[in-house]
């Protein structure tokens, strides 16, 4: 199984500027990969992730396994943690009916939430300190619990593909090294992805294997943690560099060439001429 996405442009709705944030963005994120999208702010690393929940027009295609993104969110394949909250807290819901919505998603919504159901749900609170508030009101928490509330949701649940939108924001250390051991436990080798943001390095080298550079509208893939990815950046801009500085050298010895005028311009072979006009 994979989530492909194909050509996929997008902008923010209601924008005068109809130039799009992310351009023709082409990738497969292939079932048993652990990948965090990385780039600098503004790059469109968000911005992706709200085109691939279909929450600002975009153009392309986004498919997971074979079958459109949008039906594989209806079916409870998908789940998302954005980085405001997902659920309003005006909604007459107690913290454990909002973390029980993630056993709920493939189950049916109005089975009746089991033994097992009752004791993950309150584990997974537990994790995220807010256990003793299992019976309070969404709406008498504070935005930070908000989150760790939406988080345990999101784990709670069974999914083929988890989209996480800086997960960390109001975790404390414990909070953190819990959720990267969730992560990297969640699914059976081979099964399952993930797409993360976060500016959290220790979370990007001990939960992810592969990192998505974002620049310029479009993507480069790096394999490894972040400190891999340093590195082959590193490695990369070096060669570039290497390479620009040897094409500006050709460039000074062929317009030296050029510069003596007609007469020697004509001595030398036409191609020599073309080449020197592709380097300007």
């Amino acid at each position: 199984m994979s989530l492909n996405v194909s050509e996929v442009s997008a902008w923010y709705e209601g924008s005068q500027d109809k130039t799009p944030v992310i351009h023709d963005i082409t990738f497969t994120l292939k079932s048993g990969r652990l990948c965090a999208l990385v780039g600098v702010n503004g790059a469109g690393k968000s911005t992706l992730f709200k085109a691939l929940m279909e929450l600002i027009p975009f153009s392309g295609s986004i498919t997971w396994n074979g079958q459109p993104f949008r039906e594989a969110r209806r079916r409870g394949l998908i789940g998302y943690v954005p980085q405001t909250e997902a659920i309003d807290a005006s909604f007459p819901l107690l913290v454990e009916d909002v973390v029980m919505q993630g056993r709920y998603c493939h189950q049916g919504w109005f089975r009746v939430p089991s033994q097992e159901d009752r004791t993950l749900v309150a584990q997974a609170l537990g994790r995220v300190g807010l256990l003793e508030l299992i019976d309070r009101p969404l709406s008498q928490l504070s935005g930070g619990q908000r989150r760790r509330c939406d988080l345990a949701r999101l784990l709670s649940g069974t999914w083929d593909v988890i989209l996480m939108d800086e997960p960390t924001n109001h975790l404390d250390m414990h909070a953190i090294q819990w959720l990267a051991a969730q992560l990297t436990n969640l699914w059976p080798k081979g099964q399952g992805a993930l797409i993360v943001v976060t500016h959290d390095r220790w979370f990007l080298d001990e939960v992810c294997d592969h990192m998505w550079e974002v620049h310029g509208g479009t993507i480069d893939p790096f394999e490894g943690g972040y400190s891999a990815y340093i590195q082959q950046r590193v490695e990369r801009d070096r060669q570039a560099a290497a390479t620009e500085e040897r094409r500006q050298n050709t460039l000074r010895k062929e317009l030296n060439w050029l510069a003596h005028g007609a007469k020697a311009r004509t001595s030398k072979p036409r191609f020599r001429v073309e080449a020197a006009q592709k380097l300007l």
